[in-house]
Formats: structure tokens, sequence, C-alpha cells
């Protein structure tokens, strides 16, 4: 009897330096194109030794519903960085778009989702006992004809996408979107915002920005945990939703905030990005790099700024990402359907960071020409 031998499981990446361009995975000093730390504040000596400060203050966490000063500042600076009157705080990225449905539901009668939503607006979906209708992954005219089809007259749609779909990097055409609104009146667009927060629009307040769509009835929820280095969920908005949120979400009643290290954390972070505009430009300078060289290499790529490049194509990625690998160059590779919006065909997924320098992009590029 013939036994075929069981290849090896593949080892796992153990991390053993904070987030970088640069970092120290299972021994080896590699260029990192992986992950969400989009200008690599989790490793950022400021942001440690704030957390650090925080944590030898306040110890861990509240554990009681007493006020610390270091959410005060957390508060005032989310307030100053997204221009608005309140930033609702929470335990996590994930939970953000949860608590945002919740707080506007009295606001909608219907829901319209983006069949590629992520899973964190998929899982508030049945708290809000509301009849929801998917329209086909970034399709305005899908959205429309699905629009044309369940709202009745006198209802109010929300319409609930990804700003920045996280797996293909691909941006939602939100200003399509809300074309496709206009003959509804109160209609609502809530956008999980978590990739585009801090890297999209003239200052880093996201896609709504991006797309001059900051106005009532656009609302976003976002992340502190990719491009701002920290850990937990956001909601920009008026006292308003705020105080819809405190009243409909349960999650502001039955779960503690964020440790005080995270968002002394949060707060290093969004003042590093205030005081060193270089970073963003050097994200957007990145970004193009990566882009460009992957075209002249045969790749069909949009043309965003958005700092997840997704390779798609007649290619081996996974006999490549251990090509690259061997050259202490780390890639990830998603399957097929692997995640909330991947394609149902095999790619590799580049995050590009502020920190990549432009001779590691140089490597990656060349690196790829060399094995393809």
């Amino acid at each position: 009897m013939n036994h075929q031998a069981t290849p090896p499981a593949p080892l796992p990446v153990v991390m053993q330096s904070p987030l970088g361009a640069r970092m120290r995975i299972n021994g080896r000093d590699v260029d990192y194109f992986c992950g969400t730390s989009y200008f690599c504040l989790h490793g950022h000596p400021r942001v440690i030794e704030a957390a650090c400060a925080a944590t030898r203050q306040f110890g861990m966490g509240p554990g009681t519903l007493a006020q610390m000063q270091v959410y005060v500042a957390l508060q005032d600076e989310l307030q100053a960085w997204f221009g608005a009157e309140h930033v609702v705080s929470l335990i996590s990225g994930y939970s953000s778009p949860m608590a945002m449905l919740q707080g506007l539901r009295d606001d909608f009668d219907v829901i319209l989702i983006d069949a590629a939503t992520h899973y964190s607006a998929r899982d508030a979906i049945p708290t809000l006992d509301r009849p929801v209708h998917s329209f086909r992954h970034l399709d305005a005219g899908s959205l429309a004809e699905e629009l044309d089809r369940y709202v009745k007259p006198g209802k109010r749609p929300v319409v609930v996408t990804d700003g920045v779909f996280p797996s293909s990097g691909a941006l939602a055409p939100l200003a399509d979107y809300r074309q496709a609104m206009v003959p509804y009146e109160g209609a609502i667009l809530a956008v999980d915002d978590s990739h585009g927060v801090g890297v999209l629009g003239s200052s880093g307040r996201g896609a709504l920005q991006h797309f001059g769509l900051e106005a009532d009835g656009n609302y976003l929820a976002g992340t502190l945990s990719k491009a701002f280095g920290a850990l937990g969920g956001i909601i920009p908005g008026s006292q308003s939703l705020a105080d819809k949120i405190a009243a409909n979400a349960m999650i502001m009643r039955g779960a503690s905030p964020v440790p005080p290290a995270a968002a002394a954390a949060a707060i290093a972070s969004l003042r590093v990005l205030k005081e060193t505009p270089a970073m963003r430009a050097n994200l957007v300078r990145n970004v193009s790099h990566v882009r460009a060289g992957l075209r002249k290499l045969g790749f069909v790529l949009a043309d965003t700024p958005v700092p997840i490049v997704s390779v798609r194509g007649d290619v081996d990625f996974e006999q490549l990402r251990l090509q690259l690998d061997a050259k202490d160059i780390v890639v990830k590779v998603t399957k097929a359907s692997g995640y909330s919006d991947a394609p149902d065909v095999p790619t590799m997924r580049l995050a590009v960071f502020s920190e990549h320098s432009p001779e590691q992009i140089d490597r990656l590029l060349s690196s790829m020409a060399e094995l393809l």
C-alpha cells in the first residue's frame, strides 16, 4: 500500500518585535508587508511610553464607573481630529458598527447592505429588528434596484457598507451610493470605516471626507487599532448621535472602556500624526510606488490611495509567498473567499506602510519580477 507523505504544516508567524516595516519574525529580521499598522504607530517609542506611563498611573483598567483623566484627554484629541461635537469610544472597533446602527435604529425602517460588508456590521443586523436586503458588491446600480424594490413610500432606508474593504482594499463608491439614495427622504448612509480613518481624506478623517460626504445623514464607525496604533472603537458625530447610542446600544452600559494604556497610546498616536504630516505624505508616496511597480509587472490595479493592495492573476501566490519569505520579505496570501470581501480566487494582499523605505519597496518589486 502506498502512503503519501503529509506535507509539513507551515510554521506559525511568531512576532518578536513591535509591528513595523522592518521587524523580527521567527528569529529573522524581515521586510513586513502585512497587517494594518499603516503608520507603524504600534511600535512608536512615544506611543509605547505613553501606554506605560498610563499603566503606572491608572493601572490596567477602571473596574468601576469612576472617570479617569486619560479618557477625557482622548475625547478631546478625537474631537479635534474628526472636527466632531462628540466621539463615542468603546472597547473594540469590531463593536463600533453595531453601536452606531443600534443608536440609529429609530431613524430607519429597512436595511440595504453591500454583500461583502465586514462581519462586524453583519453581526449587528440581527440586533436591529429591521428587514434587510443585500445588493451586489460595489454596485450602485444594484443598490438603486434594491432600494426601488424594497423601500415603500414613507419608509427610510439605511445603506450599510465598508468604506475600505479589508481584504481587497476596494474603496466603496460612496458618492454613487449617495446618489442612488437621493429619492428616499431620510435615507442614511452608515459606513464601517476601520481601514479608512487616519488614512483617507485631506486631514485623515476617512472615506466620508475623501468623497466630500461629511454631512447630516452620513455616519461612520471606526477603530483606533489600525492607522492609529492603539485599540478601541470610535463613532464621531454629534452629541445627539452620542445620546442615541447611549440610550440604545447596551454595550455602552455593559462593557468596560479600553484600558487606560490603550487610551493613552491613542492620544500619543494622534499627536504624532498631527505633528508629523510627512507620515501621511510618505504613505501616499509609498502606495503610489507599490501600485505603479505592480502595474509594470503586468498586474491590473485600481488607482486609489488605499494602502491595501490586492494582487490577483494567473500566479501560484502561495509559492510566490514562500519564495519571497526565503528572501526575508513577508507577504500574505488570502485564500479564495477566505475573508468577508475576499474574491473567489487566491490573492496576495500587500499592506503598505508610511515607514517602508523606497529601497524596501524596490526590493519587493524586483524580487517579484525575478520570481514570476
